[in-house]
């Protein structure tokens, strides 16, 4: 493939780069404008030619022109402005500015404007001071300033602000300058370190409002509220379950997999997440992290500490009829008594066979 040819026309003359940094790049007008993706990495060719430039500026140009005129007619509607006197001043204005025949308005060029490098925001100021409106309106205050548009060199994607193409790039740069005082963690943005903190403080300020259970973070609380619509949006490709968390789905389907990738530097075995290779550690180290706040007990996982507290100290939980067994779910005790019944049904067994 040719890459010296125009991106648009596709021809060879007077050929410019559309990433240049000039003012708004080329190519995120061309993006913006035509609804398609253009990056450095896509490997098509990345210049424009001056013809498709002007052609590309005067679509901008009248672009902004519809806005303007349309922010400003709904400004007067609003406002109750005599609307005659408007068209009346905006009619001198052309009379005095463009061309009286036919021909001449077809040959019509302002020279002193370099089409190439027109910038939106500065098409916006040259129409706010060309146009001369009547006494009525001359309180209407319209503000030119526009968001500029970034583009990412790396993956072409286009971001609203400067301050979001920065922190944009900390995707790719892998920067994480906000650390957690208390741990070891750090984080791209400001505010995802102070949704962390609240694991150390405490802080639990969403509730729900069906049961007023309390939460750290608006996934936490959106995932909470599933339980009690029922609502499973993620579903297994490889089976008919569904799960009520992305992060569970995953975890089913590694168990499909069999993919492991948390391998333990002492004994080798390897684990599907993280979280289940940190508990295994506590094997190697002996370390029992959840004590029971009323008897002291120590667990080395939570929900050890919680089934502990459950059966022991708030009576609660699934009791055996047979045995003095106790189960925090209905399936393990349901579970649990199919052993009794097996038993019997041996024991049974065994008297009539003597």
């Amino acid at each position: 493939m040719n890459k010296h040819i125009c991106r648009v026309c596709l021809n060879e003359d007077l050929l410019i780069d559309i990433f240049k940094k000039s003012g708004l790049m080329i190519s995120t007008k061309i993006m913006s404008l035509a609804k398609i993706n253009i990056s450095p990495e896509d490997d098509l060719p990345n210049t424009i030619c001056l013809k498709c430039v002007q052609k590309l500026d005067e679509c901008l140009e009248f672009i902004e022109l519809c806005q303007t005129s349309d922010t400003k007619l709904r400004t007067l509607l609003i406002n109750k402005v005599d609307s005659k006197s408007i068209f009346d001043n905006e009619l001198e204005d052309e009379e005095s500015s463009s061309p009286k025949s036919e021909a001449d308005k077809m040959l019509f060029i302002d020279e002193s404007v370099d089409h190439s490098t027109i910038d939106q925001t500065h098409l916006l100021d040259d129409l706010t001071e060309k146009e001369k409106w009547g006494e009525d309106i001359k309180s209407i205050k319209l503000s030119d300033k526009k968001t500029r548009k970034q583009q990412c060199f790396t993956c072409g994607k286009v971001m609203s602000s400067r301050f979001r193409l920065k922190t944009h790039m900390r995707t790719h740069t892998g920067e994480r300058p906000f650390s957690c005082p208390h741990c070891s963690k750090n984080f791209s943005l400001a505010q995802n370190l102070k949704v962390h903190l609240r694991i150390h403080t405490g802080e639990k300020p969403l509730q729900c409002s069906v049961c007023g259970e309390s939460f750290t973070q608006s996934a936490g609380l959106a995932a909470h509220r599933r339980k009690h619509t029922g609502q499973m949006p993620y579903q297994c490709v490889l089976c008919p379950r569904s799960f009520r968390t992305v992060g569970h789905l995953q975890y089913h389907t590694r168990r499909h997999t069999g993919e492991k990738n948390f391998e333990c530097d002492t004994c080798g075995r390897a684990f599907i997440t993280r979280s289940d290779l940190k508990q295994h550690l506590l094997t190697h180290t002996g370390a029992r992290p959840h004590v029971c706040c009323v008897c002291g007990l120590r667990l080395t996982r939570a929900s050890h500490l919680k089934r502990h507290m459950l059966l022991t100290h708030n009576g609660k939980g699934y009791s055996c009829d047979s045995c003095p067994s106790k189960f925090t779910r209905k399936s393990d005790l349901a579970r649990h008594v199919k052993t009794h019944e097996k038993k019997e049904c041996y024991q049974n067994i065994k008297e009539d066979m003597h």
